[in-house]
Protein backbone atom coordinates (compact mmCIF):
# COMPACT_ATOMS: atom_id res chain seq x y z
CA UNK A 1 0.00 0.00 0.00
CA UNK A 2 1.55 3.33 -0.61
CA UNK A 3 0.43 7.07 -1.59
CA UNK A 4 0.79 6.43 -5.56
CA UNK A 5 -1.40 3.24 -5.46
CA UNK A 6 -3.88 5.51 -3.06
CA UNK A 7 -4.20 8.49 -5.44
CA UNK A 8 -6.51 6.44 -7.86
CA UNK A 9 -8.98 6.61 -5.54
CA UNK A 10 -9.17 10.35 -5.88
CA UNK A 11 -10.79 9.98 -8.81
CA UNK A 12 -13.44 7.24 -8.04
CA UNK A 13 -14.87 9.15 -5.25
CA UNK A 14 -14.88 12.19 -7.68
CA UNK A 15 -17.12 9.90 -10.11
CA UNK A 16 -19.15 8.16 -7.15
CA UNK A 17 -21.82 8.92 -5.23
CA UNK A 18 -22.85 5.85 -3.94
CA UNK A 19 -26.18 7.37 -5.07
CA UNK A 20 -27.41 3.03 -4.95
CA UNK A 21 -26.18 2.22 -2.02
CA UNK A 22 -28.46 2.78 0.84
CA UNK A 23 -26.22 0.95 3.63
CA UNK A 24 -22.87 3.40 2.86
CA UNK A 25 -24.83 6.59 2.18
CA UNK A 26 -26.26 6.00 5.93
CA UNK A 27 -23.12 5.50 7.51
CA UNK A 28 -21.42 8.55 5.95
CA UNK A 29 -24.25 10.72 7.06
CA UNK A 30 -24.01 9.27 10.56
CA UNK A 31 -20.48 9.19 10.86
CA UNK A 32 -19.94 12.28 12.71
CA UNK A 33 -22.70 11.57 15.02
CA UNK A 34 -21.17 8.13 15.90
CA UNK A 35 -17.39 10.25 16.81
CA UNK A 36 -19.52 12.72 18.56
CA UNK A 37 -20.88 10.28 20.72
CA UNK A 38 -18.11 8.24 21.24
CA UNK A 39 -16.36 11.10 22.49
CA UNK A 40 -18.58 12.92 24.58
CA UNK A 41 -17.19 12.81 28.63
CA UNK A 42 -18.16 10.26 30.94
CA UNK A 43 -16.50 9.46 33.70
CA UNK A 44 -16.55 5.50 34.31
CA UNK A 45 -14.04 3.65 32.22
CA UNK A 46 -16.23 1.04 31.50
CA UNK A 47 -19.55 2.68 30.87
CA UNK A 48 -17.08 4.54 28.48
CA UNK A 49 -15.56 0.93 26.62
CA UNK A 50 -19.44 -0.08 26.74
CA UNK A 51 -20.94 2.98 25.10
CA UNK A 52 -18.56 2.54 21.75
CA UNK A 53 -18.44 -0.76 21.80
CA UNK A 54 -22.26 -0.45 21.59
CA UNK A 55 -21.97 2.07 18.65
CA UNK A 56 -19.35 0.20 17.25
CA UNK A 57 -21.56 -2.86 16.60
CA UNK A 58 -24.37 -0.73 15.73
CA UNK A 59 -22.10 -1.10 12.38
CA UNK A 60 -21.01 -4.54 12.46
CA UNK A 61 -22.43 -7.29 10.85
CA UNK A 62 -22.55 -9.74 14.30
CA UNK A 63 -24.22 -8.22 17.41
CA UNK A 64 -22.28 -7.37 20.72
CA UNK A 65 -21.39 -9.75 22.80
CA UNK A 66 -18.67 -9.18 26.20
CA UNK A 67 -17.14 -11.22 27.77
CA UNK A 68 -17.64 -9.86 31.16
CA UNK A 69 -14.20 -11.37 32.41
CA UNK A 70 -12.38 -9.02 30.54
CA UNK A 71 -14.33 -5.94 30.68
CA UNK A 72 -11.72 -4.25 32.83
CA UNK A 73 -8.89 -4.90 30.84
CA UNK A 74 -10.31 -3.84 27.58
CA UNK A 75 -11.92 -0.72 29.52
CA UNK A 76 -8.16 -0.31 30.15
CA UNK A 77 -6.68 -0.52 26.94
CA UNK A 78 -9.08 2.02 25.72
CA UNK A 79 -8.13 4.46 27.96
CA UNK A 80 -4.57 4.34 27.45
CA UNK A 81 -5.77 4.64 23.41
CA UNK A 82 -7.39 7.80 23.93
CA UNK A 83 -4.66 9.71 25.32
CA UNK A 84 -3.85 12.30 23.13
CA UNK A 85 -0.39 10.73 21.95
CA UNK A 86 -0.49 7.26 22.57
CA UNK A 87 2.29 4.81 21.63
CA UNK A 88 -0.20 2.52 19.55
CA UNK A 89 0.84 -1.07 20.60
CA UNK A 90 -1.00 -4.57 21.72
CA UNK A 91 -1.35 -3.61 25.14
CA UNK A 92 -4.34 -1.36 23.52
CA UNK A 93 -5.71 -3.89 20.92
CA UNK A 94 -5.70 -7.04 22.59
CA UNK A 95 -7.63 -7.10 25.12
CA UNK A 96 -10.35 -5.24 23.82
CA UNK A 97 -10.27 -7.77 20.73
CA UNK A 98 -10.54 -10.38 23.05
CA UNK A 99 -13.21 -9.06 25.23
CA UNK A 100 -15.12 -8.43 22.15
CA UNK A 101 -13.97 -11.68 20.20
CA UNK A 102 -13.18 -9.45 17.05
CA UNK A 103 -10.41 -7.49 15.87
CA UNK A 104 -12.05 -5.89 13.53
CA UNK A 105 -14.68 -4.99 16.50
CA UNK A 106 -11.44 -3.46 18.14
CA UNK A 107 -10.62 -1.11 14.97
CA UNK A 108 -14.34 0.17 14.81
CA UNK A 109 -13.88 0.76 18.80
CA UNK A 110 -10.81 2.48 18.86
CA UNK A 111 -11.75 4.76 16.06
CA UNK A 112 -14.31 6.12 17.28
CA UNK A 113 -12.82 6.95 20.53
CA UNK A 114 -9.52 8.34 18.42
CA UNK A 115 -10.22 8.90 14.93
CA UNK A 116 -6.27 10.76 14.64
CA UNK A 117 -4.54 7.56 15.77
CA UNK A 118 -6.57 4.35 14.73
CA UNK A 119 -8.03 3.28 11.50
CA UNK A 120 -11.11 1.44 10.62
CA UNK A 121 -9.85 -2.22 9.63
CA UNK A 122 -11.92 -4.92 8.26
CA UNK A 123 -11.23 -7.87 5.50
CA UNK A 124 -12.34 -4.66 2.52
CA UNK A 125 -9.45 -2.80 3.26
CA UNK A 126 -6.88 -5.95 4.23
CA UNK A 127 -7.73 -7.32 0.66
CA UNK A 128 -7.15 -4.21 -0.76
CA UNK A 129 -3.06 -4.10 1.25
CA UNK A 130 -2.40 -7.93 1.04
CA UNK A 131 -3.78 -7.89 -2.23
CA UNK A 132 -5.62 -11.28 -1.61
CA UNK A 133 -8.60 -12.57 0.13
CA UNK A 134 -7.64 -12.79 3.89
CA UNK A 135 -8.70 -15.71 6.08
CA UNK A 136 -10.56 -15.75 8.72
CA UNK A 137 -7.43 -16.75 10.83
CA UNK A 138 -5.13 -13.78 9.49
CA UNK A 139 -8.28 -11.09 10.84
CA UNK A 140 -8.51 -12.66 13.83
CA UNK A 141 -4.68 -11.49 14.57
CA UNK A 142 -4.20 -7.96 16.08
CA UNK A 143 -0.44 -7.90 14.98
CA UNK A 144 -2.46 -7.60 11.89
CA UNK A 145 -4.07 -4.87 12.56
CA UNK A 146 -0.81 -3.01 14.20
CA UNK A 147 1.13 -3.61 10.61
CA UNK A 148 -1.84 -2.01 9.07
CA UNK A 149 -2.30 1.40 11.16
CA UNK A 150 2.30 1.19 10.54
CA UNK A 151 1.92 1.56 6.97
CA UNK A 152 -1.04 4.28 7.73
CA UNK A 153 1.64 6.29 9.54
CA UNK A 154 4.45 5.83 7.31
CA UNK A 155 1.92 7.38 4.33
CA UNK A 156 1.14 10.02 6.42
CA UNK A 157 4.64 11.08 6.53
CA UNK A 158 5.09 11.25 2.99
CA UNK A 159 5.91 14.52 1.72
CA UNK A 160 3.02 14.11 -0.74
CA UNK A 161 0.75 13.26 1.78
CA UNK A 162 -0.56 16.85 2.17
CA UNK A 163 -1.80 17.37 -1.07
CA UNK A 164 -3.19 13.52 -1.67
CA UNK A 165 -4.96 14.72 1.57
CA UNK A 166 -6.51 17.75 0.18
CA UNK A 167 -7.49 16.51 -3.06
CA UNK A 168 -9.38 13.27 -1.44
CA UNK A 169 -10.78 15.66 1.38
CA UNK A 170 -12.11 17.85 -1.22
CA UNK A 171 -13.55 14.65 -3.56
CA UNK A 172 -15.31 13.60 -0.76
CA UNK A 173 -16.68 16.84 0.50
CA UNK A 174 -18.38 17.02 -2.91
CA UNK A 175 -19.86 13.56 -2.60
CA UNK A 176 -21.41 14.15 0.60
CA UNK A 177 -22.94 17.33 -1.30
CA UNK A 178 -24.71 15.30 -4.27
CA UNK A 179 -25.93 13.27 -1.13
CA UNK A 180 -27.14 16.41 0.65
CA UNK A 181 -25.17 15.44 3.57
CA UNK A 182 -23.57 18.13 5.28
CA UNK A 183 -19.57 17.67 5.21
CA UNK A 184 -17.85 17.25 7.60
CA UNK A 185 -13.43 16.92 7.97
CA UNK A 186 -12.11 13.68 7.66
CA UNK A 187 -8.60 12.56 10.03
CA UNK A 188 -5.26 10.85 8.49
CA UNK A 189 -6.08 8.17 9.15
CA UNK A 190 -9.83 7.89 7.88
CA UNK A 191 -8.77 9.17 4.23
CA UNK A 192 -6.02 6.24 4.10
CA UNK A 193 -8.52 3.51 4.83
CA UNK A 194 -11.29 5.11 3.37
CA UNK A 195 -9.22 5.42 -0.14
CA UNK A 196 -8.02 1.82 0.30
CA UNK A 197 -11.58 1.07 0.73
CA UNK A 198 -12.61 2.63 -3.07
CA UNK A 199 -9.73 0.78 -4.34
CA UNK A 200 -10.98 -2.90 -2.96
CA UNK A 201 -14.90 -2.01 -3.58
CA UNK A 202 -16.16 -5.41 -4.02
CA UNK A 203 -16.55 -6.50 -7.70
CA UNK A 204 -19.41 -8.85 -9.03
CA UNK A 205 -17.67 -12.26 -7.58
CA UNK A 206 -18.28 -14.54 -5.12
CA UNK A 207 -16.95 -12.47 -2.34
CA UNK A 208 -19.92 -9.80 -2.94
CA UNK A 209 -22.50 -11.41 -0.16
CA UNK A 210 -19.59 -11.16 2.65
CA UNK A 211 -18.51 -7.60 2.09
CA UNK A 212 -21.30 -5.58 0.48
CA UNK A 213 -23.08 -3.41 3.01
CA UNK A 214 -20.23 -2.24 5.71
CA UNK A 215 -18.00 0.26 3.95
CA UNK A 216 -14.88 -1.26 5.32
CA UNK A 217 -15.66 -4.74 5.55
Amino acid sequence: MDIETLYEAVELVRKSGHDGDIRETTFMRTYPLLLEAAQAPIADPLDAFLRTASLAYGWMPAALTIDASLLAAAAKGLGAAIQERPLVSLEQVEPIAACLGSVTGAAVVLHLSNPSVFPLWGPRVERFRIRSRPSDYHMAQPRNYLSFIGEVQTIAAHPLFLTFHHEYCTAYQARLQRLRIPAYPLTEPRVIESAACELAAPKESQWDSLERGWPWI
